[in-house]
């Protein structure tokens, strides 16, 4: 193994996968996995899983209306419900 626990290798998994991690911080995580062939094969399934995400799930267009209401609902506070 590589010295990552489950929670730290999960971790930096989604991290990588989002684009969050500098790009020195992506060349160790693979450099670290690479001798793991479990948490490669994790990699591999998490990307292919996104990918089929990103394939099958649609999604819906919003109005532009639909933005500006929610926008001014947020920045106006005498609009809060709360």
């Amino acid at each position: 193994m590589n010295g990552l626990t489950e929670k730290e290798f999960n971790r930096r998994l989604v991290m990588y996968l989002d684009g969050a991690l500098a790009p020195e911080e992506s060349r160790n995580f693979l450099d670290a996995i690479m001798e793991s062939p479990e948490q490669l094969a994790k990699l591999e399934q998490e990307k292919s899983f996104r990918e089929f995400l990103r394939k099958k799930v649609g999604r819906r267009n919003v109005s532009s209306a639909l933005v500006q209401s929610i926008k001014t609902k947020i920045s106006d506070p005498s609009t809060s419900s709360y």
